[in-house]
């Protein structure tokens, strides 16, 4: 998730646009129809949202899928404010088309926050425990990361999100066989933008470099009727060649998406840091939990060389997390879904906290003034479902970094509507 400082002050535009206008009119229409004459499938292990059923025929079947989060946020204390009020965080429809020989294609556009961005655009060959994908999707890579956002308590991933991969251009080979599972892939550098916004996958403000990146993913899984234990472990390693026009230096978020570990970019090729050789990933996680009960840890690190004049530092980020929920009135499946037990629908609690701590040699001053060097976050956020498709959300996290009289305090009211 590389970027550059230089854009760390603009102003987040205004939520409504066009773009957002027609995003909800085409996907309320198309939701009315799918759910009125579709068939609902089977749901993938890392997919957004349920499908339905469009078309089939001659040995192709083309499915259909998408949801919506509004959320109404509000952010204090941090030095860099986004605007309170409503949002269009996610709109998104997910067309799949996928021949019985197991060849699929997939397009996840999504029109949040004004403006389009496809965040899933593959081909892929599913087999009997093989999986194949080459294009634009996300690394298999955390525990948390790969749990659908339509599937989660609070409406942000943990602090241990700042550490992950994005969604990215590459391939990957996925093969499980009796609980166990290995990935091996190798990915690009993810191509960012320039619009500065809250974040739906990734830091969308990103800067292009010229770098590479290949993936080692392991994992296990154990489930006994609504007992379930889920362990993986990850390493995503590669290089990253920045200039002092674009760093591609990795920016660390804070849980309410908002820019907390910013690197020096004063636009000059002495005082500017830019990537310069090894960068890396490698996390360690799980969850287990029963029909009610969730918990889960992860922890993650992070590496990347950097050129400041003529000196190169290692930086070093580490981050872990713990959460935990509980499901009254529901079920909870080990894909994190609840699905209601009743008329008036179920009820989700939980609690959460987390840590980050960066290092490197101080006295390479990499970080712009008043930079943290360690975080400690907490949020506790509640849940009411009243259908599979439908969730209304409210959280709240405080994230208090060091060497800063600043303690950010994010909340979040979100609806989302799945078809």
């Amino acid at each position: 998730m590389p970027t550059s400082n230089r854009r760390t002050n603009l102003p987040p535009p205004r939520f409504r646009s066009t773009a957002t206008d027609l995003a909800l009119i085409a996907i309320t229409s198309l939701a009315a129809l799918s759910t009125a004459t579709a068939q609902t499938t089977p749901r993938g292990s890392d997919d957004e949202r349920p499908r339905v059923t469009v078309a089939s025929g001659e040995g192709i079947q083309l499915t259909l899928g998408g949801y919506l989060q509004v959320d109404g946020r509000w952010v204090g204390g941090s030095a860099s404010r986004a605007p309170d009020g409503l949002l269009l965080r996610r709109a998104r429809l997910v067309f799949d088309a996928a021949r019985d020989d197991g060849w699929h294609v997939r397009l996840q556009p999504d029109f949040g926050q004004g403006r389009v961005l496809v965040q899933d655009a593959f081909v892929g060959w599913m087999g009997r425990a093989t999986t194949v994908r080459l294009g634009r999707f996300r690394p298999a890579f955390g525990t948390e990361r790969m749990q659908s956002s339509s599937t989660l308590l609070f409406p942000e991933r943990s602090q241990v999100n700042a550490l992950m991969p994005s969604r990215s251009f590459g391939g990957q080979l996925l093969h499980s066989r009796r609980g166990f599972r290995v990935a091996i892939g190798g990915f690009r550098t993810p191509i960012g933008t320039d619009v500065p916004t809250v974040d739906t996958d990734g830091d969308v403000r990103a800067v292009g470099g010229t770098g590479h990146d290949l993936l080692l993913h392991s994992g296990w899984r154990a489930q006994r009727g609504a007992r379930y234990v889920d362990l993986q472990g990850s390493v995503l390693a590669g290089r990253e060649q920045g200039s002092p026009e674009t760093p591609a230096l990795t920016r660390l978020l804070s849980v309410s998406q908002l820019p907390l570990v910013v690197f020096r970019d004063d636009g000059s090729a002495s005082g500017t840091s830019f990537a310069d050789g090894n960068r890396g990933r490698a996390s360690v996680g799980g969850a287990a939990g029963t029909a009610r009960w969730m918990t889960g840890a992860e922890v993650a690190h992070q590496w990347q060389m950097i050129r400041l004049g003529e000196r190169r530092e290692n930086f070093q980020a580490s981050a872990v997390s713990l959460r935990a929920a509980l499901v009254m009135g529901g079920t909870r499946a080990a894909t994190q879904e609840v699905t209601p037990g009743g008329r008036l629908g179920a009820l989700e609690f939980g609690v959460r906290a987390g840590l980050l701590q960066v290092r490197f040699d101080e006295r390479v001053r990499l970080l712009v003034g008043g930079a943290p060097r360690a975080v400690q976050t907490a949020g506790v956020a509640a849940s009411w479902i009243p259908t599979t498709t439908t969730r209304l959300s409210a959280g709240i996290d405080v994230t208090h970094p060091n060497l800063s009289r600043r303690t950010e305090h994010a909340a979040v009211v979100r609806w989302q509507q799945a078809f």
